[in-house]
């Protein structure tokens, strides 16, 4: 139930704990016709989900209150920008999606947005990030997320340029990735890496990963998996890099 409040033009949603809004376009930076006429409030509202949404500035204000304690955004990250330039308040999980099939020419944003919404989340429980794409060309090398405690990659990272990006990213907990493109020599390489691990990298990680899953792209093929007997015996030599890690899951 909601209620039009006496002291103003504002529709009240008194009871309401969860929200989830799907497809509603708004440029963020344009003038809603019910700014000037309507105010809503959620006094009670918990939860926030969108989905390839966009909120004028007076909705954002409205639903991302001080009460609010579980954020989640899928589709643009220019629009999740806009929003996060709220303040967080109370919040205990934030989650961010990415779909570059539907926002490609984001690409080139995505690094710096994700790096200024990311460095405001200190105090936050619960922080993820998906990236829910197979081709994604730019370099993660500039990415700095210091609070960031879960990462899903849905395209294949060399674990060489994924050793490099992990220091700026210290309190990732869960990471998430495929595995996938590798032609042969590739995957030569990859197990050469982590079977001589202690060499290329003598001194163990200051990382905090507990949890790693990996996924096999070739499972939706019917194609024979990557992750046969020799691949899973070098993967288990990232529990001395990575001295944290306790679970090594595998989705083929």
């Amino acid at each position: 139930m909601f209620r039009v409040g006496v002291e103003a033009e504002a529709i009240v949603f008194d009871n309401l704990v969860n929200l989830s809004i799907s497809g509603m376009v708004q440029d963020p930076d344009a003038d809603n016709a019910m700014a000037n006429d309507l105010y809503m409030r959620f006094p009670k509202l918990e939860r926030l989900v969108l989905t390839n949404s966009y909120l004028a500035r007076n909705e954002a204000d409205a639903m991302m209150a001080h009460g609010l304690k579980r954020f989640q955004h899928e589709g643009s990250i220019i629009a999740a920008s806009q929003l996060c330039k709220q303040p967080f308040g109370n919040l205990d999980e934030l989650y961010l999606c990415w779909e570059k099939r539907q926002y490609f020419d984001e690409a080139d944003s995505f690094v710096p947005l994700t790096n200024e919404i990311f460095n405001k989340t200190k105090g936050i429980e619960y922080v993820q990030c998906e990236i829910r794409m197979q081709n994604f060309s730019r370099s993660m090398d500039g990415v700095d997320w210091p609070y960031l405690t879960h990462l899903s990659l849905g395209f294949t990272m060399t674990f060489k340029a994924l050793f490099k990006m992990l220091p700026k990213v210290p309190n990732l907990v869960q990471l998430d990735m495929i595995i996938g493109g590798y032609d042969r020599n590739e995957l030569t390489k990859t197990i050469r890496l982590l079977t001589n691990i202690k060499k290329h990298y003598p001194t163990p990680s200051s990382s905090k990963i507990k949890k790693l899953l990996l996924a096999d792209e070739r499972a939706a093929l019917r194609r024979k998996s990557y992750f046969q007997p020799q691949f899973r015996k070098a993967i288990e030599n990232l529990k001395w890099y990575w001295p944290q890690l306790k679970d090594i899951s595998y989705f083929d």
